[in-house]
């Protein structure tokens, strides 16, 4: 799927990102980057929301896990069950989040995982940068259900 395709897919389907205005800047299963703008997603200080900034990164984690088993598990349900977040720095303009998601190992236990118990889990870190600055780090786990 392109990353027009997809961001079309989040905006039918988890509403939220239709009104934060997320799109897809890369959208494959080693790495996942959408972005937002500022305007959308800013507080009454006039910086970066806290729950955009976290939506954004669960969004993205979610995504890395779709484009990683959808076609794999095309009935599985991917849930996040825990998330960690730390903000580093303000936002002050359009912002984005980057998940890279390349273990093989850890994908083949999430399958086996799944194929055995009827449920497998992958953790995640998801960045969010503004422009090049490091905004804020979350460890997220992510389960896929039967």
């Amino acid at each position: 799927m392109d990353t027009k395709t997809f961001t079309s897919f989040l905006h039918s389907n988890i509403p939220l990102t239709e009104f934060m205005d997320i799109q897809a800047e890369t959208y494959t299963p080693e790495k996942v980057v959408l972005s937002v703008p500022f305007a959308q997603n800013k507080n009454d200080k006039n910086t970066g929301f806290a729950g955009s900034i976290s939506a954004l990164m669960t969004v993205c984690g979610w995504s890395v896990m779709y484009a990683n088993f959808h076609e794999l598990l095309p009935k599985g349900n991917i849930v996040a069950q825990k998330t960690q977040l730390r903000y580093i720095a303000p936002i002050t303009s359009d912002f984005r989040a980057e998940c890279i998601c390349n273990d093989p190992e850890s994908k083949q236990a999430l399958l086996d995982s799944f194929a055995e118990r009827g449920k497998g889990k992958l953790i995640l870190n998801i960045q969010c940068f503004c422009g090049d600055l490091l905004a804020a780090e979350m460890e997220a786990t992510y389960y896929i259900t039967k």
